[in-house]
């Protein structure tokens, strides 16, 4: 599942409960700081107007990360439960590039349109067939991603392994992201977070 993304976005009430549980016994994998870049092709928008709750949205995404530890352009398609509506897992496609200043111009000589700009501080962990990306984001908070890295037929159910993870290791303080950080910046007066799983 090389081109396969599960995951799911948390925002917790009590972060450190996490954080010291990772450190007790999860791997520290690296730390790092980074900045997402995020663009629109010059052929089409992704953002599009949602209908069921009037939020900008985005199913596609183009990004090019920025950080010390080297920089990498990203494409993903999330695949959604089609009653729902809710994510299920994405395409993700991406590889490492050189210099950013020649990446960007490159980008904006061929009339990409950027869309968005995350900054934040990320130390990521990986537990079993877990991974964790603890975000500090600036002007948005902190925040996990949880990612399932572990062999599944079906890609949909590979969320309910992170939930059962989770109820494992004793970890119900959170409340699910609707989407990622870009659309709650595009959407800053709008209910962030999903009941449930």
């Amino acid at each position: 599942m090389k081109f396969i993304e599960i995951e799911v976005k948390l925002k917790l009430e009590q972060p450190q409960k996490l954080l010291d549980w990772l450190k007790d016994n999860a791997q520290l994998v690296k730390e790092s700081s980074h900045t997402d870049y995020y663009f629109d092709p010059p052929h089409k928008t992704f953002i599009y107007d949602n209908p069921q709750d009037s939020t900008k949205d985005a199913d596609e995404w183009f990004r090019i990360r920025v950080s010390e530890k080297g920089n990498e352009i990203c494409y993903k398609l999330w695949h959604r439960d089609p009653e729902t509506n809710r994510s299920l897992y994405a395409d993700e496609i991406e590889t490492f590039i050189g210099d950013k200043e020649a990446a960007l111009k490159i980008i904006n000589a061929l009339g990409f349109k950027q869309t968005s700009v995350i900054s934040k501080h990320r130390m990521s962990y990986k537990y079993k067939e877990f991974q964790f990306d603890c975000d500090q984001v600036d002007e948005l908070g902190f925040f996990v991603e949880v990612e399932f890295k572990g062999e599944i037929e079906d890609p949909a159910q590979g969320k309910h392994k992170i939930y059962e993870m989770l109820k494992e290791i004793g970890v119900n303080n959170w409340k699910k992201t609707k989407r990622g950080y870009s659309w709650i910046q595009w959407n800053p007066d709008h209910d962030h977070f999903e009941e449930g799983f």
